[in-house]
Order: C-alpha cells, then structure tokens, then sequence
C-alpha cells in the first residue's frame, strides 16, 4: 500500500513538473513583435501614445507581447544624421516600423523596401512619391489635412464672420505646398475673403514675419500643412495674442496647448486608429492588401480663455459648432 502511495506521488510530481514545462515552453514560444517608431518633433509624441494604447486594447501589450523601438528625429541636426539614426533602427530588424508622418515615411522609404511600414498622419500621397510604387511595403493613415483646407477657412469665417484678410502660412519646402494654396484659394473665392500668402522655411522665418505684423493688419490666419508648423505655431502663442491674430489650427492639441481654434483630428486619434493597422501587418497581412484610411473622427476644438483675449464676441450658435472645448468662457 505504501508502495503504491509512494509510485502515486511521484507519478503525480512528475505531471505537475511537466505542465509546469510546457506552460513555460507556451510563454516561450508567445511572439513578442519589435516595432521601430520614428519621430519627428515632440507634439507627434501623442500619436505614439494612441498607437500603445490602441495595440494594449487589442492584447499586444507592451513588454509581454511587443518591445518599442523610438527614433526621435528632433535630436539631430542634418538630413545626413537623420538617415543615420533610421540605418541603425533598420540594422536592428523590427518586424514593422512605425513613423508619424510624411518625412519620417519618405525616409525610412529611402533606406528599405523589405520592413513593412505604417504611416499615422500624411497630409496628401503627394508627399510619399513611393507610396503607390509597385511592391510597395507602406500603408497607413492619412491625417486629411488638405481635404479640410476649405473647411478650416469656412470655419475661421463662421467663427469670425467679420473677417476678409486672411493670412496664409505656408511652409516653402513642404511638397504640398503649391496644391493647398490652390485648394485654399478655391475657398476663399467662395467665402468672398482675401488672402495673403506668405511662405517660410523655418519657425524663426514665422517668428520674424509675425514680429512684423501690425495688429488688426490681419483678421485671422490659417497654416497649411507642414510638419515644421505644428510646434511653430503654438510656439509663437504669445506673439500672436499680442499681434491680436487669430489662427485656426490643424489638431486638437494645438488647442490643448492655448491655440484659440483648430479643425482636425488628434494625434491620439490617429495612433489610435493606425493600431490596428499594425496588429494585421503584425498577424502577417502585407501592407499591399490594406488600403491608405482616413481619419474617423474631424473635429473643431476651441480654447475659451484664449479667444477671451482677442477683441471678439462668440455667440452660443457659435459656440455649438465646436466638439472640444478647452478653457474658461467668459459669460
């Protein structure tokens, strides 16, 4: 009888021991994904917590099932050094790379053709010549900024109705430039203002062409799409509300930041959205078979406290247009 308990137990240590190893061989053998990300400028920081947050819900949490590999492209200074820091992120094989937007893409683009990409924010396919190339290993989501040019300008003139000079910033190395001064020309006709169109190749240039300016010159500005405008322009908040400038916005976070008003959607969004994305790239989809995506949810954001200080009045109709609102309003 004992000898029988005796062979039991070893029988049943045995099993424990085994289930132990192959619960342990499981864990092993659970993929953990390395997804390279490139960043431009600081801002672009809330696209990659919408991405980590969109890969966590779908249960690729990091650590456990995904490792993070950040560029960030503010902390060099050439072109040359920036094509350095994507070699060594390529040099380290990740399964998919991530970037935040068109010239974080076109470099990576320049350095493979092998590492699937998926972009979070691109103005226009007129920034990614590579995108629709056959064999091509991009995909992504598009931020829809020059499909809400004329939008973001009927908005400026809702908000202001007063408003006809209207000054334009637009960034003189940005590809889409040329086309969205058309496509914003094409609205102002409609809306019967007029615009001013100045280019700058820098935050100073915007700052010393802001310097300039007399207040009341302009009723309102809008920026077109660039990627060196999104710090730029929060940059000079302080400038703008001492030129008395009103300036409509690309995201949400522009607005957090104490813009008065932007028509877009949030970075958080897009990275949110571009997750699931990267989850089929990850579960072996090739970015071929996945269409560009448009942004889900536009939106007009505004910051109370910083209208409060512009020499305007907003009405409750006025008011009602805008889905966020950031701020105190003054009754």
């Amino acid at each position: 009888m004992k000898r029988q308990k005796k062979i039991l137990f070893l029988i049943l240590l045995v099993a424990g021991t085994l289930l132990d190893w192959s619960s342990s061989q499981q864990k092993q053998d659970v993929d953990v994904y390395t997804i390279g990300i490139v960043i431009a400028n600081e801002e672009r920081k809330d696209k990659v917590a919408g991405l980590k947050a969109g890969l966590q819900s779908l249960g690729l949490s990091e650590g456990a099932r995904v490792q993070y590999v950040p560029v960030y492209l503010n902390t060099v200074q050439t072109l040359e050094e920036e094509r350095s820091l994507v070699q060594s992120l390529i040099s380290k094989k990740p399964d998919v790379i991530v970037t935040t937007g068109a010239h974080e893409t076109f470099l990576i683009q320049q350095e493979t053709t092998t590492v699937p990409i998926v972009f979070i924010g691109v103005a226009s396919m007129v920034e990614l010549p590579l995108v629709e190339t056959e064999g091509t290993v991009t995909c992504g989501i598009s931020n829809g900024q020059m499909n809400v040019i004329g939008k973001r300008l009927e908005l400026t003139t809702r908000l202001l109705p007063e408003a006809k000079r209207i000054l334009i910033i637009a960034d003189s190395h940005a590809p889409t430039t040329e086309q969205a001064i058309v496509e914003a020309g094409s609205a102002a006709t409609l809306l019967g203002v007029h615009l001013q169109v100045e280019q700058v190749a820098s935050p100073k240039d915007l700052e010393q062409l802001l310097t300039r300016l007399s207040p009341g010159e302009y009723d309102a500005m809008l920026p077109l799409p660039s990627y060196v405008l999104e710090d730029a322009i929060t940059d000079c908040l302080p400038l703008l509300i001492e030129k008395q400038l009103f300036v409509m916005g690309a995201y949400p976070e522009q607005v957090k930041a104490g813009l008065y008003a932007a028509y877009g959607v949030s970075f958080h969004a897009q990275g949110m959205q571009a997750a699931h994305m990267v989850a089929r790239v990850l579960d072996g989809v090739p970015p071929t078979a996945l269409s560009i995506e448009w942004p889900d949810d536009v939106r007009l954001a505004v910051n109370a406290t910083s209208l409060s200080k512009l020499p305007i009045t907003v009405t409750d109709q006025q008011w009602s247009l805008a889905q966020e609102w950031y701020g105190v309003r003054n009754k």
